[in-house]
């Protein structure tokens, strides 16, 4: 009996380890930072794309929002930089861009940037990307947070937000309840995943014991 109890937390440690490096590598996906900027003014956007495949990634793209204006890719050693864009001349607007033609290995990350103008009202701006890999597969980024990855679809997941205010002082607050909100609910998925699987290790361990008996 001591033996297969033994068994039973060795096997629940061993599940909680796995929870938990499932809870933290779920929800690495395409970001767009920083998260909070000023109206009006000029910000260098960073793009951050891991590979979460055991192919290469080979493109990026990410659309503009509309209210974005002067768009500005820097320019990246080893990729192929497109704009898409609509007008002409000075009424140009930039709709999207694409890196291309370059690799992110396997386990590895890159990061793209470029400038741009923030609206000059408040409001929250909604970066969608789109991740291709090798083998021509997209992962599209450009669901809501509280979408996330669909039920058993490793190919979609939650687009980034900026959000642009006219006080530094506003934003402070809101980022903090936001990262608050988010952590909790984080602490509360992981909870939940190691009880169940504690759970599931226990009805076996009292199985166990009862059929030996």
């Amino acid at each position: 009996m001591k033996a297969i109890f033994n068994k039973v937390i060795v096997g629940a440690v061993l599940v909680s380890a796995l929870a938990l490096v499932f809870s933290s590598t779920a929800f690495a996906h395409v970001t767009i930072k920083p998260g909070e900027v000023l109206t009006a003014g000029f910000q260098t956007f960073t793009v951050s794309v891991p590979n979460e495949k055991e192919i290469s990634t080979v493109s990026v793209k990410v659309l503009i929002p509309s209210d974005v204006n002067y768009v500005t890719p820097t320019q990246k050693s080893g990729w192929e930089i497109i704009k898409e864009t609509e007008g002409t001349g000075d009424e140009a607007v930039v709709k999207s861009i694409t890196w291309q033609g370059g690799t992110i290995t396997d386990g590895l990350r890159d990061e793209f940037t470029f400038s741009a103008q923030a609206p000059n009202k408040n409001t929250e701006l909604q970066w969608k990307a789109y991740q291709t890999y090798a083998d021509g597969t997209v992962v599209s980024w450009d669901k809501a947070e509280d979408g996330g990855h669909g039920e058993g679809d490793s190919n979609s997941g939650p687009f980034s937000v900026t959000k642009v205010i006219s006080d530094a002082s506003e934003g402070l607050a809101s980022t903090a309840a936001d990262k608050a909100a988010a952590d909790a609910n984080k602490n509360a998925n992981t909870a939940l995943y190691v009880a169940i699987a504690g759970l599931f290790l226990g009805f076996i361990g009292i199985f166990l014991a009862t059929r030996k008996k």
